[in-house]
């Protein structure tokens, strides 16, 4: 699926890309960002977790490709609750200025969003950062327009020190489509005898 300027393409994880991924993986700046944390992987190992997570329904990453093709990173839906039709947004692009600040990071967290909300048909989106991750939160908090929900003090050891978790998150009714697509919300069927209040 295509990006809605088409600078930025998601598409499935190939075992083609399992050098690219440990490497992004191991990347120093990249691992000083992310929430989670693993020992540095080897490509047997990369390749033990990519015959894992074929199996994972709950879980969908896409590598996040540029306009000709080459991988940028790795974003997707993680943990879908297919009965609260939620779902955590996960987005870790490459380190460097091929990557950084040329909007990669919008382009991506947009896609990821629409094909959650109006391919999967998802109610509620979230996500976590590092409080010392300012670009992640300016992406989604200020140019996304997600709402910080929360805040884990201290919660992460990071870089010699904790550091706070941030949780935010979105509602497919607060959102806005920088695509211009709209979002009908589906008609319910309530017999009249039935229908009331919550």
């Amino acid at each position: 699926m295509a990006d809605y300027e088409t600078l930025i393409s998601l598409r499935p994880i190939e075992r083609e890309d399992l050098t690219f991924l440990r490497d992004l993986a191991s990347d120093a700046t990249v691992r000083s960002q992310v929430v989670g944390w693993g020992w540095p992987t080897s490509l047997v190992n990369q390749e033990r977790w990519f015959e894992a997570q074929l199996r994972d329904t709950d879980t969908q990453r896409f590598i996040v490709c540029d306009a000709v093709g080459e991988p940028l990173g790795v974003a997707g839906l993680w943990g879908i609750d297919w009965h609260n039709s939620t779902a955590e947004v996960g987005l870790k692009l490459g380190p460097g200025q091929q990557v950084r600040g040329k909007g990669y990071g919008f382009r991506a967290l947009t896609a990821v969003t629409e094909f959650g909300f109006w391919d999967v048909g998802l109610h509620r989106l979230w996500a976590g950062m590092l409080s010392t991750n300012e670009a992640s939160y300016r992406l989604f908090t200020v140019k996304a327009g997600w709402r910080e929900e929360g805040r884990l003090r201290e919660h992460v050891w990071r870089d010699g020190a904790y550091c706070d978790l941030i949780q935010v998150g979105l509602l497919r009714s607060e959102y806005v489509s920088p695509t211009g697509r709209t979002i009908v919300a589906p008609a319910r069927n309530i017999p009249a005898d039935d229908a009331g209040e919550c």
